[in-house]
């Protein structure tokens, strides 16, 4: 019983800061003529597995993405309307990495996991730089600079947006990014399908069960990598912006 109430969430050892850039440069690398070799499934088609299947699609990974929607545009992702907040420091007014952090564990209730909150400050740069390759029109200063707004809670202004669509339009930017690795062959979509169990062998996940929400046929799918991108998580908290 004890075993099972511990969650184990694998995160680096080390300082705080440096747990997750230490892993990064620890972990094996894959030669890209290997990568072929891999296939990863990834389920859920919002902005974390458009943009996961897309990316790993890319790198020259094979990937499968699941998505229960009948497109992968119609995710909850919309519904992150104010914007996307980024540590880039445009308005000059001591902006970190740190900062953000510190901003994110605290209008997280100090739930939050803390080595993954620091993560995602230090790589919240770059995705503001990915979004806008893929052709997100985030709002503009009149020098045609990104425009910052204030937001929720921070302390800064650095939150980027489109108007009040920021999740639609980001989006659609991974939903067209994800779209071009299909046509290249990279991606095989599978729509309207809902994933029902995830298959764990000798304590790793080896694959999926899924329900084709069409015609009722359920499926098993083997991989070497599960990527669970399905949101829902919002849904431990009693008051947040996720639909019930």
């Amino acid at each position: 019983l004890s075993a099972m109430a511990t969650l184990d969430s694998k995160i680096p050892s080390g300082p705080l800061a440096d747990k997750w850039r230490k892993h990064k440069v620890d972990i094996k690398l894959v030669n890209p003529a290997n990568k072929r070799k891999y296939e990863v499934i990834v389920v859920g088609a919002g902005l974390a597995g458009s943009s996961a299947a897309s990316s790993l699609a890319d790198m020259g990974y094979k990937v499968k993405c699941f998505v229960f929607h009948d497109s992968p545009r119609r995710a909850h992702s919309i519904a992150a309307q104010g914007g996307i907040n980024a540590a880039k420091n445009y308005q000059n007014d001591g902006d970190s990495v740190y900062r953000l952090f510190y901003d994110t564990v605290k209008g997280g209730d100090y739930r939050s996991r803390e080595a993954n909150v620091h993560r995602l400050a230090q790589v919240s740069v770059n995705i503001i730089d990915q979004c806008v390759a893929q052709g997100v029109p985030f709002a503009r200063e009149y020098g045609g600079l990104l425009a910052n707004r204030s937001f929720g809670g921070a302390q800064v202004s650095r939150t980027f947006y489109a108007r009040g669509q920021t999740g639609q339009q980001l989006l659609l930017g991974a939903y067209s990014a994800l779209e071009r690795q299909v046509a290249a062959g990279t991606v095989q979509m599978h729509t309207r399908t809902e994933m029902l169990d995830l298959i764990v062998v000798d304590g790793q996940a080896r694959g999926i069960v899924t329900r084709d929400m069409v015609s009722g046929k359920i499926e098993t799918w083997f991989g070497d990598a599960m990527v669970l991108c399905t949101g829902g998580y919002g849904n431990v908290f009693y008051l947040s912006t996720n639909a019930k």
